[in-house]
Formats: structure tokens, sequence, C-alpha cells
């Protein structure tokens, strides 16, 4: 069963929309009726060309494709999830059984794409090793460990299915990475790539014929990283020097309330800014003009204001929610490089049961021990990376405006969220109520910033509780597994 992606739906007439948006700025006559004598498609598609062959990419922007991701690895999702300009839905982990979901087979090459002397051995071994993880992850699924825990027992190889919608422009971006970037070296990401352009090509060859002269560059930062900071000779002496603090605020805006009431009494007055001053150096009218930005339904004043935090330890599991928050800036360190699979989560599930934590701790150990099989071996170490559990943790950095912040933290402190990532956006939340109380007393889940619960039947019956806890000047989770 290979991995696939397929084009299931795409944007009708795209070379007339297309070519359209190119002409509306030298052409007379309204949007409409451009449009309507847009009707040669070989001026049209001719035009694109010219168009894009000048820099200006925008004109593609205005057609999108859907597409579906078959059995495809975690490893292809984790990758294409990292696209901020794009839209996922992904089959979740936390409620399917993925007992039988089957896995991604490496292709047993070294990084020079030459095949393994002994890539028979090696496959024997890994096919073994998968059998071993994926009924280890029935077993405690059947034990009655939750879904959602058991599942940091499941290797990125596991098989992922989910839509992926996208505008020509980044899907030129992604395509590239995936054939000439950063996933060029990866069999499966590679084949893939090559298979979706032959099919965007196929539907709009007037855009992705070229891709090579639409987009350029490279992205191989780490390796020119390395070779200038030396960073394999601290590699090894700093692997178990990392922070006890789960979540840094590495830099934020200062005085992040006054911003954003000035940026609201500059946007609804027009006052000069010596008169907002004044005005805001009275306390009562400074909260008075917080609650009523957190009041309105477009509060762009929140994003005036950003934080940089650095999340440690975080799981490849709880890295897959944070990605789907698309208005960030977030870096994700590259597995092949960072992630050796010797720093692991273990669930409060599984730790209050010793059998349970033995086995769990035993599959860590035999993953590892075979991680160093194939490393040894010289095997492509973007497809070692398959072998990542996904209770295997690494440090991300994340940026958000307060907009942003706003809307992740009324989702990721809500008691239906994932345990881990709750107790990583309830401490964040602390971090920014520290800096400043005004404006972050304000925050938290949905219940709590807008008086009810949207989550209908599927609410956790806690509405007061939660509204106790969260109106203290610090977050105490009762229970916190992190």
């Amino acid at each position: 069963m290979n991995s696939k992606v397929k084009i299931i739906g795409y944007t009708n007439d795209p070379d007339r929309i297309t070519s359209s948006g190119a002409r509306i700025s030298t052409t007379d006559g309204d949007s409409l009726s451009i449009f309507e004598h847009a009707t040669n498609s070989a001026k049209n598609q001719l035009l694109i060309k010219k168009v894009l062959a000048s820099g200006h990419k925008t004109v593609i922007e205005h057609i999108s494709f859907n597409l579906a991701f078959v059995n495809v690895s975690a490893y292809v999702e984790q990758f294409m999830l990292e696209f901020r300009l794009a839209s996922f839905t992904v089959k979740s982990r936390r409620y399917v059984d993925f007992s039988n979901m089957g896995f991604q087979i490496p292709s047993f090459i070294n990084e020079n794409g030459d095949p393994l002397k002994n890539a028979g051995e090696l496959q024997q071994l890994y096919d073994a090793h998968m059998t071993f993880l994926f009924k280890e992850y029935e077993a405690f699924v059947q034990m009655g460990i939750p879904k959602e825990d058991a599942r940091f027992l499941l290797p990125y190889c596991y098989r992922s299915n989910f839509y992926c919608t996208v505008n020509a422009r980044e899907l030129c971006n992604i395509l590239y990475a995936m054939i000439y970037g950063r996933g060029r070296k990866h069999t499966e990401l590679n084949t893939l790539g090559r298979d979706l352009l032959h099919q965007a090509a196929d539907l709009c060859p007037f855009i992705f014929n070229d891709l090579t002269a639409i987009e350029n560059g490279d992205d191989h930062t780490l390796e020119k990283l390395d070779s200038r900071l030396h960073l394999t000779d601290i590699a090894d002496s700093s692997a178990k020097q990392h922070s006890d603090d789960s979540v840094e605020l590495l830099n934020y805006t200062d005085n992040p309330a006054y911003v954003v009431a000035r940026a609201a009494l500059i946007g609804y007055t027009n006052f000069p800014t010596a008169k907002i001053d004044a005005l805001l150096k009275n306390k009562a009218n400074l909260s008075q003009t917080i609650e009523l930005v957190l009041a309105s339904r477009r509060p762009r004043e929140l994003e005036q204001i950003s934080f940089t935090f650095r999340i440690n330890g975080i799981t490849l599991a709880a890295i897959t929610h944070f990605t789907r928050h698309r208005m960030q800036s977030i870096i994700i360190p590259p597995f092949a490089d960072v992630c050796k699979c010797e720093r692991y989560m273990i669930p409060n599930t599984v730790k209050s049961n010793h059998a349970l934590l033995q086995r769990y701790q035993n599959a860590y150990s035999k993953t590892k021990q075979l991680h160093d099989i194939l490393h040894s071996s010289g095997l492509n170490k973007y497809e070692i990376s398959y072998l990542y559990l996904s209770g295997n943790v690494l440090d991300i950095t994340t940026t958000m405006n307060g907009r942003e912040l706003r809307t992740f933290l009324s989702l990721r402190t809500c008691n239906r969220t994932q345990w881990e990532t709750r107790a990583i956006a309830v401490k964040m939340l602390n971090k920014l109520r520290n800096v400043s109380p005004l404006l972050f007393n304000h925050f938290g889940p949905s219940c709590y910033t807008s008086g009810k619960c949207p989550e209908n039947k599927m609410t956790c019956g806690k509405y007061n509780d939660v509204q106790r806890i969260f109106q203290a000047a610090s977050v105490i989770l009762c229970e916190e597994p992190m």
C-alpha cells in the first residue's frame, strides 16, 4: 500500500482567472468585463508566463487546489503542516484507533542514493520492530490507556490521511521544498512531490512547467551553521542541559496593554499621540479601553503586540496541535538532525502502572537500539526519522501576536484539550499574566472569556470550577501531567 497524493479539486478556468488578475492593473474596464473578455486561453497562458517571469507571483494566488494525501507517513504530514498558507484537516490520533493503520518502509539507501548492501537484513529488523510497536500500541489501548496517550508509542512511519487546500503560489513553494529543498533526500517526500508536480502541470502547465523559474534558492541552513559554528562539536555536551522550564518567554512587546489601548484610541479617534497618552495615564481609562477592545468582534489592536516562546520538551504528537494554528511563526527543528530517539515523555496513565511503564520504556529502548543500528549502517538520515516515536520530544520556538494568542489560549486551555498541550498553554498564559495582568487576566478558555461553553454536548460540565481557576492571578491546574 504505497503512499500517494491526488488533486481532487481545483479552481475552474485557472488561466482565465489568473490572466484577469494580471490585466486588471493595466487594462481599462471593470473587473467583470476584463474577466468576460479573457477567453483566449493561449493568450492568457502566454501573459501569465510573462508576468511570472518578471517576478509578480501574486496573480497565481487566485487559484487553489484541493489535495488528498493517502496513507502517507506522519513524517510527510508534519512536513506539510509547517507550511502556513494552507488549510489542513487531519485524521485524529486522539479518537481513531491506529492499530491496523500500517506503516511506511524506508527505501534503504544512503544519502547519496545508493542501495545499502545489507538492505534485506535491515528491512527485516525494521519490519519486526514496527510490528512490535503497533502491537504494543494496540495492547495499551485494550488495557484502558487513552488513545491520546497510547499514540506516544506510534512511530512516525505510521500512515496518515489528510486533506490540504492551497493556492498555486504556495503550492509552488511546497513542491520546490519537496523536490529540490529540504525534502529532496527523503524518498517518500521527493516521490510524492514529483507526482504532485506532474498532476499540477497537467492542469496548469503555464505555471508548473516552470517551477524552478518561479522558485529558487536553498534551505540548507543547518549544514552551513554546522560548518561555521562547529555545532557538531558541542552537540553531545549540550544534550542533557535542556531547561527545566518547559515554557520560556524569550521576547515580547514592552507594556503590551498600553500599546493595545493606544492603538485603539488612535484608530477610533485620530487624536494626537500626546493627547492619547495623557488620557491613558488614568488607569481607569486604560482598563476600560482594554475591556472594549476585548469585547469587539474585530480586536485588530491585539495584533500590535507579539510574544516569542520557546517550548521545551514538547512531544511530536503535541507539535501537531501547535502547527494547526496558522497565524503564527513557528520554528520546528529538522527531525533528522536533532531527534536521536533519546528524549521522550511518559504519560501519567502509564507512570501509574508499573508493568505498563516497563513495557513503555522497553519500547523506547528498543527503538533507540534500532536507530543506532540504522545510523551505523549508513541509512539516509531523513528516513531514519521514520523511527521517531510520537512521544519523543523536541524544543520549538513560536511567535504569536496578541490576537492569535487569544484564539490559541481560548482553545488550548479548555478542559477538552489534550493534557500536554493544555499544560503548555496554561504555562504560557501564566507567563503572559506576569507581564501584563491588566490585559491577560482576560485571557483563558472560551467559557471563561465569553461566559458560555461552546462545546455543547461535549462540555466538561465544570463551568464554575473553570471560572474560579482562571480568575486567580496565576492558574494552577489540579493535575499537571507535565
